[in-house]
């Protein structure tokens, strides 16, 4: 019985293990504050590389709060932004991921919304009642904050350029990466933002001072910031070294110190150099967070067991710097010391700043300034420099890549020990990543206008380059100039595109070292249609008027004028009209027909120019359904009642053979009967919406003619009830026999609305 019951209880459990596995797979696949992006814009990703988003995307939160943007619901579309970060959208406008707090001037602290677009006004930005007010700080996240204002940008108290409202990264040791007009920049030393007199922001500290108001913006959230944030037995160990130092230095004589240089010498002797600090450079001094070294060769002048064992203890820069003034204090002439400003990390190179404090001008020679990947622990780049320079550029670099700098100077104290070296190694750094940025300005059938930047400068190219790739897996180059690689951008007009085809931009980077960079590829971007009608109708309105509607689009030619071509379906003939009103894709006009109804067949005739060429084209767009014109109105003119007179026998005999002679086609009976003085009735109706009003002009030109039409009557009239338009006028026989008549119909604002023909 103990294995069935066994068996019975793993059957019963892989059930559940197959709707747990479900369950969790629909869970982590869940999505969560959905939001489709209102425009297109950029973001940083998560790995601060410049992302562009287009209008529709999806902005969402996974399962376990990673941020997403998607273009639809396949894998292979997501991209991974900051938690919490800002999205630039279009027009200048913001969007933060989450609820974030923003401080303002005088330190008061409100929450923005999260997932809604903040448009600019004026100096601010605004959301209903929610505002970043200019000079507001808003904290994204742990040394992360927007500046909304312009400030100049001091690296170590040094001006380095201007910034207009830079996105602040800021990484656990203080040093900062700038992000702003879709460019970034990184920088290694302490940075402040100088708004004004009264306005910096101190960004390695992480404090924003106002006038007299400082204010913590560590303080909003905490930071982990680990050149702000020191552990308390670190500073309490700090504070006990320093006051034994300055005992010990108090308790000496100064014939202990005469003694002490003599063994110093003699030690020195022995040793081969004065300031020996065994790291991993062999005579090293330490000059960073664990890894930065400095090391001297030579005669310190003191007590150089006890300095190499002091070194030894040190574990920073600043430390180290330290040490070496208090040995100064001990020589006559003073070991140079070298002060790093700055490091700024490009994509394929970096610029350092550095200051000489040489009171007593023992430096001598060059200082060599070499870059080390740390990767491979090979050297890559060596610059030499003179002790007048300050500033040095280290270009062979590689993009994300891992570095640090090594400084070798050499003086000579004026001591039988001669030309005397200090070597000193940098904190390690990481060079910048590059991003394409694509914006479309226009696009044609067979061309497209694409700006194209880089959102991080490069040095040391030698070309340039922008792969165009079709959907069909065709591609080719085009060059790009110096305005591309200085992070200007350049406007690259593409030609000589297949229509309504997509098209991928991709910028390559060729190296002066032999290294090719290729970035990001854009969008799929499509050329538009030649030529396209993308809607043609035609239809009888209410008032009888035909309405010729289009929608024709066209990147290659401009039209010059749209026609429409009417035939009677029946024999084909041509039929005339009148253009009543006519304006972009919509032709009204009235047909010129004596028939009351009639089919006609209708065709749009756009007459265009090439805009390129100037080379002229006709499109003709038969219209597919024909319009059944119906005019529901009679106009009549016939022989006032009882004005016959009688004539003979003889003259009736003589009209009936001429009658016979004509085939039958002449005049009524009655007419020929009619005395000269006869008049006659003219009847003009129309069934038209009761209550209505219209006016009818009675116009007429000579009989048999083509002369032009000339109105002699105008009546107002409204339809009855029955919706019965109805008027008769009398004219004379003479009248009758010299002129054709028609009626126009108008409305009530002078609209022509159809001409009815007498019968």
């Amino acid at each position: 019985m103990k294995p069935t019951w066994k068996i019975g209880l793993i059957v019963a459990a892989v059930p559940l293990i197959i709707i747990s596995v479900i369950l969790w797979g629909s869970f982590k696949e869940a999505r969560y504050d959905l939001v489709s992006l209102p425009s297109n814009g950029v973001v940083l990703n998560n790995e601060q590389e410049t992302l562009q988003f287009q209008k529709g995307h999806t902005l969402y939160r996974s399962w376990n709060d990673d941020q997403l943007i998607a273009k639809n619901d396949e894998d292979d579309t997501r991209n991974q932004i900051m938690q919490s970060t800002i999205l630039y959208l279009d027009k200048d406008a913001l969007m933060f991921t989450k609820s974030v707090p923003v401080i303002d001037i005088n330190g008061v602290s409100t929450k923005l919304k999260g997932r809604q677009v903040y448009e600019q006004k004026a100096a601010s930005y605004l959301y209903k009642n929610s505002e970043i007010a200019e000079k507001s700080v808003v904290k994204l996240a742990n040394r992360q904050y927007f500046l909304n204002a312009d400030a100049t940008l001091y690296l170590g108290g040094k001006e380095i350029k201007k910034v207009s409202k830079p996105l602040l990264l800021i990484d656990k040791t203080g040093s900062v990466t700038i992000y702003e007009n879709k460019k970034k920049s990184r920088y290694l030393g302490h940075m402040t933002l100088k708004v004004n007199d009264e306005t910096v922001l101190d960004a390695s500290n992480e404090t924003y001072t106002i006038g007299e108001r400082k204010i913590d913006l560590a303080s909003f959230g905490g930071t982990d910031n680990k050149k702000i944030v020191v552990k308390k037995d670190e500073k309490e160990a700090e504070n006990k070294k320093a006051a034994e130092d300055k005992t010990e230095a108090s308790d000496k004589t100064a014939a202990n110190d005469k003694e002490s240089g003599s063994k110093a010498s003699n030690q020195n002797g022995s040793s081969n150099g004065g300031l020996n600090a065994t790291k991993k450079y062999g005579n090293d001094l330490k000059a960073g967070s664990g890894s930065s070294e400095t090391a001297s060769k030579g005669n310190t002048g003191g007590s150089p067991g006890k300095a190499q064992k002091d070194l030894e203890e040190i574990d920073n820069y600043e430390a180290v710097l330290k040490k070496i003034e208090e040995l100064n204090k001990k020589l006559e002439r003073n070991i140079p010391v070298l002060r790093i400003g700055y490091i700024a990390p490009g994509v394929t190179s970096a610029k350092v700043s550095y200051s000489y404090s040489d009171p007593n001008n023992t430096l001598i020679g060059v200082t060599k300034i070499s870059v080390v990947d740390e990767k491979t622990g090979k050297t890559v780049n060596t610059r030499y420099v003179s002790a007048v320079d300050t500033e040095a550029t280290l270009t062979g670099l590689s993009p994300n890549g891992k570095y640090h700098l090594e400084f070798t100077y050499q003086y000579d104290l004026g001591t039988d020990k001669g030309i005397q070296e200090v070597k000193m190694k940098s904190e390690s750094f990481t060079t910048q990543s590059v991003s394409a940025v694509y914006q479309m300005q226009s696009v044609t059938s067979t061309s497209m206008k694409v700006n194209i930047s880089l959102d991080a400068q490069i040095e040391d190219v030698k070309r340039a380059r922008i792969k165009v790739k079709q959907a069909n897996g065709d591609s080719f180059y085009m060059n790009v100039g110096t305005n591309f690689i200085n992070g200007n951008g350049e406007l690259l007009n593409v030609t000589d595109l297949s229509p309504s085809t997509a098209y991928q931009f991709q910028a390559i980077i060729e190296m002066k070292n032999g290294e090719t960079i290729e970035l990001n590829s854009s969008e799929k971007y499509y050329t538009m249609q030649a030529t396209v009608l993308r809607s043609l109708r035609a239809n009888l309105s209410v008032n009888k008027v035909v309405q010729v509607e289009y929608d024709w689009n066209s990147t290659d030619y401009t039209i010059n004028q749209a026609t429409v071509e009417l035939k009677d379906e029946k024999d084909q003939s041509k039929v005339d009209y009148k253009i009543v009103n006519q304006e972009k894709g919509n032709i009204r006009l009235v047909p010129i027909t004596d028939e009351e109804t009639v089919d006609l067949e209708a065709k749009l005739v756009l007459k265009t120019t090439k805009n390129n060429t100037n080379e002229t084209k006709t499109f003709e767009y038969p219209i597919k359904q024909d319009i059944e014109y119906d005019k529901d109105a009679k106009f009549t003119i016939s022989l006032t009642p009882f004005q016959t007179e009688d004539n003979s026998v003889k003259q009736t005999e003589e009209t009936e053979q001429e009658k016979a002679q004509n085939g039958g086609l002449t005049t009524p009976i009655e007419e020929v009967l009619a005395p000269q003085n006869a008049t006659y009735d003219m009847k003009f109706t129309m069934q038209r919406k009761a209550g209505e009003t219209y006016r009818i002009a009675i116009e007429r030109r000579a009989a048999g003619t083509e002369n032009s039409w000339t109105a002699f009557s105008s009546k107002e009239l409204q339809a009855d009830e029955s919706g019965l338009v109805n008027h008769m006028e009398t004219i004379s026989k003479i009248a009758k026999e010299n002129f054709d008549y028609r009626v126009a119909v108008y409305d009530t604002n002078g609209a022509l609305q159809l001409y009815v023909y007498q019968e």
